[in-house]
């Protein structure tokens, strides 16, 4: 996910790469924070594979520092990340499916829709998964369990209530 922030960032113009860690902390900072520690490699992949480009530039001290800024064929990476089927792990399947709904403006009406439909398809997948499980033998004496199990069934389903929104609506 943090190449593709790295992408949908850099199509506004060319960041350093504190620039980049500054800018996802600021725009996206309630659903995930990467650490330089993530961002450096991630820069590294997205220029070995030519999504973007780095221009060197030196301080007055003589240290040197990079601007990246996007390609057209990281352009075209970043629909594919977008559009492409999220991670069936719950941990990251809503994080994962609100970043790339953040990032769908980039994206026509027809590109859109298919994104809405995979994203729903993946979360109902995990919402009936976890309806089945309140109900088991498992949760009939835990009461915590239940609570926690409800809140989660509460943001699939507020998730799923968001996707549906966004699926009717144009890029407006």
């Amino acid at each position: 996910m943090t190449e593709m922030l790295i992408l949908y960032i850099l199509l506004e113009g060319q960041s350093t790469m504190y620039g980049l860690g500054k800018s996802i902390k600021q725009y996206f900072g309630s659903i995930t924070t990467p650490g330089l520690g993530t961002i450096q490699p991630a820069l590294k992949r997205l220029e070995k594979q030519e999504y973007i480009k780095a221009d060197k530039f030196f301080t007055e001290g003589g240290k040197p520092y990079y601007y990246y800024s996007i390609t057209n064929d990281g352009k075209n990476a970043l629909i594919t990340e977008i559009l492409s089927k999220p991670s069936t792990n719950p941990v990251q399947l809503l994080p994962a499916a609100k970043l790339k709904l953040i990032c769908s403006n980039i994206l026509d009406d027809r590109e859109k829709k298919e994104l809405c439909n995979t994203l729903k398809t993946e979360i109902l997948k995990v919402y009936n998964h976890a309806e089945k499980t309140i109900k088991s033998d498992y949760f009939a004496n835990n009461y915590s369990a239940k609570i926690v199990m409800n809140n989660l069934l509460c943001e699939y389903k507020n998730t799923l209530d968001m996707i549906e929104g966004l699926k009717n609506v144009g890029n407006s």
